[in-house]
């Protein structure tokens, strides 16, 4: 049996998504964790650029490196993530759990919604002719 996958263009569902549920539905757990989210996100949206080469606020370079033939860009809700996981499985934290966590989710979430190119992390180089 075939199976039929329907394809909802992402710009479609984030506008039927809005942004302040990102953080009223964590509010329920705990109102901490939902303003953490909200600042999070919001101080992502305004160091950030508002495209991904698009030049940052304060020109905050991005981290882009090459290795052979492959271009490497490090995005900003990349590099939160790992500092994310690695504070968790270190029971690491800043003020307060949720505080912290609440805000480095935050600044993840900016930058997987905001950018159309989040999953492009390791591309080929282009050869120009």
């Amino acid at each position: 049996m075939r199976r039929i996958v329907a394809k909802i263009p992402r710009t479609q569902i984030m506008q039927a998504v809005p942004r302040a549920s990102l953080g009223a539905l964590p509010m329920l757990i705990s109102f901490e964790l939902g303003f953490a989210l909200l600042a999070g996100y919001f101080a992502a949206r305004f160091i950030a650029g508002r495209k991904t080469s698009a030049p940052n606020w304060k020109h905050i370079p991005s981290l882009v490196f090459s290795v052979g033939d492959w271009r490497v860009h490090l995005h900003h809700w990349l590099i939160f993530l790992a500092i994310f996981i690695t504070a968790a499985i270190a029971s690491f934290f800043i003020v307060s759990p949720f505080a912290f966590y609440g805000f480095l989710g935050g600044v993840i979430v900016q930058g997987v919604f905001h950018y159309d190119d989040w999953p492009k992390v390791v591309v080929r180089k282009q050869k120009s002719s």
